[in-house]
């Protein structure tokens, strides 16, 4: 069961890009819990306390995950990405633009890790697995900010999914 959840429900075991399709995996939970979080107003404040659970739980699933798998950050365990993902859409709406601008952001830093991303990479330990992806993510953030106030937010929320 550890196992399933660390590698994304299944996504972390594509031969290729494993972390590509667990950030692609993240998209029906992110759906499912601004669902759930609904649009009163705490709905934000539900939405992280999950999204923060999430990379808390993912820390401990990282370390077993390890031991079991009997190496050290292996490939196909992808609940950083999903964890980082999850962070990121918190105040993003969930469009089509978002998603492919986020998406796009969010792999180029996780790929090249410019610093600090690179420092947490290079701990190899679970926090480390964790932590390179939500600073990865906050690069991503900032680029689909500036992004949006570059291009025009009224242009993002054409492409609304909700």
């Amino acid at each position: 069961m550890v196992l399933w959840f660390g590698r994304g429900f299944g996504s972390g075991l594509v031969w290729v890009a494993p972390g590509t399709f667990g950030t692609l995996a993240a998209f029906p939970l992110i759906w499912l819990l601004k669902l759930a979080a609904g649009e009163g107003p705490f709905s934000l404040l539900i939405y992280y306390a999950v999204a923060v659970a999430y990379f808390l739980i993912g820390i401990p699933v990282c370390r077993r995950c390890e031991r079991l798998l009997g190496k050290a950050d292996p490939g196909e365990i992808v609940i950083d990405e999903i964890a980082a993902m999850l962070l990121l859409f918190g105040s993003l709406e969930l469009n089509v633009m978002n998603i492919v601008v986020s998406f796009a952001f969010f792999r180029l830093f996780d790929i090249k890790k410019p610093w600090p991303v690179s420092w947490a990479d290079q701990r190899k330990d679970p926090l480390g697995i964790m932590l390179d992806d939500i600073l990865a993510a906050l690069y991503a953030f900032a680029c689909v900010w500036l992004t949006q106030r570059f291009i025009g937010l009224e242009f993002f929320e054409r492409f609304s999914l909700f």
